[in-house]
């Protein structure tokens, strides 16, 4: 019986003509240019390099977990990632394996993306032999793998480390289906001819998000290794982003089906999903490092080192806020006139449809512009929304909404809210959006209810981007949110 393929092998290909058009991310690349901008100051900070010790804690941990390495309970990743890689802070119940090997194996992962900030500190050239070497780094305490014998019995192998492939490692889905890796006899020609295309990318300046994104994926689909391809292929796209001062590439658990799905639609040729997943992670990072507390400052610091930072931050805060007050709150103003226009016709097409069902019930959209006395409003429901996707919402730097109100038997609001990113002004803002409703409780009391984000992050913007640009983008944004909040509504009614 011949086998049916979802995937069959072929020769990798370069970067598709025209990339430079239908592949570059402009949001990613404004966030990351203000994160250059800025990123020196910060790395001073022993608050930022605790968070980038959690960071590196995070991707080591989570690196296993999607690939079924191991299984590591949430609240004991937690635990780690404050912490430390500590065997004693894990109890049986949170992993299916002994807590001495998950942290064998964890630490080899930490081990490997130290490696890496050494790798790029030392201006190497990527070559096949780092390769080989991050695999044996990777896969140092993991002894076997799980293989399938000529009957399609699973059976356990010992794991080669740092060699190419003897045997196919081809994958059988659920349907039955093959996807079919590179041959091992074409192992080596094909891994030569991803570095050399890697290199050609290097040389024209590629951006860093698109060379990861295709070394991921081509060093994924020759999936050169008996076993850790995946492992491999991460630390490959972390160290192209690091080498252009990005942040580390961190796939969780939460992102495994968006990964999963992303790599598919690239094994079809369009590289584009898996380029915006890593910008969406990346800039997930720099909100996180840009809404670190800046109580960065220790008792035990002499008074001069203190005058001088003190100096040093007013002298950055003014650099930001002049940029901010050139450019970045004006195109804030207009997102937020354009979204009260677009949430009055969405709330006059609402109330035609439903303000004949019964008395009182209405639609209509309100808002607060900056610096008007209504701005001020919602300010709990904004840092919840803020809070619930891991950033910090900066009402000091910058404040205004548009909310949609729905009146029938409860009070729905779907509110949008521009503020800053971030605990300094760092120059970025933002748009969240989200619902809640209000009602009467049975004393008369204004009862608010927990905030359902509508979005996976917020919209940002850049002082350093074309306010035309940014306003494109932000309408498709918008559109999706409002869809989101009216299928919110719809299971509420």
């Amino acid at each position: 019986m011949s086998e049916t393929h979802s995937h069959k092998w072929q020769p990798i290909d370069d970067l598709p003509a025209g990339w430079e058009l239908s592949l570059v991310n402009n949001q990613t690349h404004a966030m990351v240019q203000v994160w250059h901008d800025q990123a020196d100051e910060l790395q001073n900070k022993d608050l930022y390099k605790d968070f980038l010790g959690k960071l590196r804690r995070l991707w080591s941990i989570e690196t296993g977990i999607i690939e079924g390495i191991y299984s590591l309970s949430e609240g004991a990743t937690k635990t780690l990632i404050e912490k430390g890689l500590d065997a004693a802070l894990i109890e049986h119940a949170d992993t299916n394996d002994d807590p001495n090997t998950v942290i064998a194996k964890i630490q080899d992962h930490h081990d490997a993306i130290m490696g890496l900030y050494a790798f790029v500190s030392g201006n190497r050239p990527l070559g096949t032999s780092y390769i080989k070497e991050l695999h044996c780094v990777l896969t140092k305490h993991q002894k076997t793998y799980i293989g399938r014998d000529s009957l399609g019995n699973e059976v356990e192998r010992e794991l080669p480390h740092g060699v190419w492939k003897k045997l196919k490692n081809n994958v059988e889905h659920t349907d039955g289906t093959i996807f079919e890796y590179c041959p091992p006899e074409h192992v080596d020609q094909e891994m030569d001819n991803l570095i050399a295309m890697h290199l050609v990318h290097c040389k024209n300046n590629v951006p860093a998000d698109i060379q990861a994104a295709w070394l991921h994926h081509r060093f994924s689909v020759i999936h050169p290794f008996t076993d850790g391809n995946g492992r491999v292929s991460r630390c490959l796209a972390t160290l192209i982003l690091l080498r252009d001062k990005w942040l580390p590439l961190v796939v969780t658990r939460t992102d495994r089906q968006k990964y999963i799905d992303a790599l598919r639609l690239a094994d079809n040729g369009d590289l584009r999903a898996l380029i915006d997943l890593f910008g969406t992670l990346q800039r997930k990072a720099i909100r996180e490092a840009f809404s670190i507390s800046d109580q960065v400052i220790h008792e035990s610091m002499a008074i001069s080192s203190i005058l001088a930072s003190v100096v040093s931050k007013f002298s950055e805060r003014r650099k930001a806020e002049q940029d901010l007050r050139n450019k970045a709150p004006i195109t804030a103003d207009s997102l937020q006139i354009f979204t009260f226009r677009r949430l009055e016709e969405v709330a006059d097409e609402i109330h035609a449809a439903i303000a004949g069902q019964a008395d009182g019930f209405k639609a209509y959209a309100t808002d607060g512009k900056r610096k008007s006395d209504k701005s001020k409003y919602n300010y709990h429901q904004i840092v919840d929304c803020a809070r619930m996707l891991s950033y910090f919402a900066n009402l000091q730097v910058y404040q205004s909404w548009a909310s949609l109100i729905i009146l029938t038997d409860r009070r729905v609001e779907i509110l949008f809210a521009f503020h800053g990113i971030g605990h300094q002004s760092s120059g970025v803002l933002g748009c969240t959006a989200m619902l809640y409703t209000k009602d009467r409780d049975e004393e008369g009391e204004t009862t608010i209810s927990e905030v359902v984000p509508l979005v996976d992050e917020p919209f940002e913007f850049t002082y350093a981007e074309d306010p035309t640009a940014v306003q494109t983008r932000f309408q498709h944004w918008q559109d999706a949110a409002v869809l989101k909040g009216l299928n919110e509504w719809q299971n509420l009614v």
